[in-house]
């Protein structure tokens, strides 16, 4: 049949378009162009640089870090033995162990579906989970817990039951750490440390930035960390003018 052969032939030509994607964004990550472009990490390039889904962005950063180690895992993609979903359940369970160890296990899901992949790595339940749906209106979270744990929430939920129910201790628990971050009114320290930044100022230092990283194009909003702009070693002082935000990964750049 003409439309089967044809689509076989799309089929072959996708698995190669790609290996030659995983091919640029390892150029990409071996040279992180995508920091000087804003963006935090490959992923963040992915999601908000190329417009790939946060879950397919994780796979192809799964397959592009263990091509560097493994290149033939292109060749298994191209293929068709391996798939990106099950390079990408495997790759966290690959991590640290030798290099015949991870080809061994690669091998060991050659030809498997997602669901006998994933059935291959299954782990017990995680101590603390939480699964978040969003809606137009409201958001569910899920919350899963050891018998362990649910016992200890059902002291604290116990001991505050004359003025908490689990909810509203939740909703206590986030005001009263984001109530951490409202003080803003500094004093300008006369410390002889300039690394030390006082809390206060550090939340001055947040607000103003919109809480997220200030490197040009960059959005991330974790793993902030407070930059001396003009370097500490080199007479910078730790006076507002003088700071900034940074995601972790824009600053390890700055050096």
């Amino acid at each position: 049949m003409k439309l089967h052969q044809e689509l076989l032939e799309l089929r072959q030509t996708e698995k190669r378009i790609t290996s030659e994607i995983l091919t640029k964004l390892q150029e990409m990550e071996n040279c992180r162009g995508y920091l000087k472009m804003g963006h935090s990490s490959l992923v963040d390039y992915l999601v908000r640089g190329l417009g790939y889904s946060e879950a397919t962005a994780y796979q192809r950063q799964a397959c592009v870090r263990l091509a560097r180690e493994i290149p033939e895992i292109k060749e298994k993609i191209d293929s068709g033995d391996l798939s990106l979903t099950a390079i990408s359940t495997a790759y966290k369970h690959l991590r640290g162990k030798p290099i015949g160890e991870k080809r061994h296990l690669l091998k060991s899901i050659e030809n498997r579906s997602s669901r006998e992949v994933k059935k291959m790595f299954l782990e017990p339940m995680t101590p603390l989970k939480i699964q978040k749906t969003e809606y137009a209106d409201k958001v569910y979270l899920r919350l899963e817990l050891t018998h362990e744990q649910n016992q200890r929430l059902e002291k604290l939920k116990a001991l505050r039951s004359h003025k908490h129910s689990i909810e509203s201790l939740l909703v206590e628990f986030i005001e009263k750490e984001l109530k951490n971050y409202e003080n803003t009114k500094f004093k300008l320290s006369n410390s002889k440390n300039p690394r030390q930044i006082p809390k206060r100022l550090r939340n001055s230092v947040l607000k103003s930035s919109g809480y997220k990283c200030q490197f040009p194009g960059c959005e991330s909003k974790y793993f902030l960390q407070i930059d001396h702009i003009h370097p500490v070693r080199r007479g910078g002082k730790q006076n507002p003018e003088n700071l900034q935000v940074l995601c972790a990964t824009h600053n390890q750049q700055k050096g």
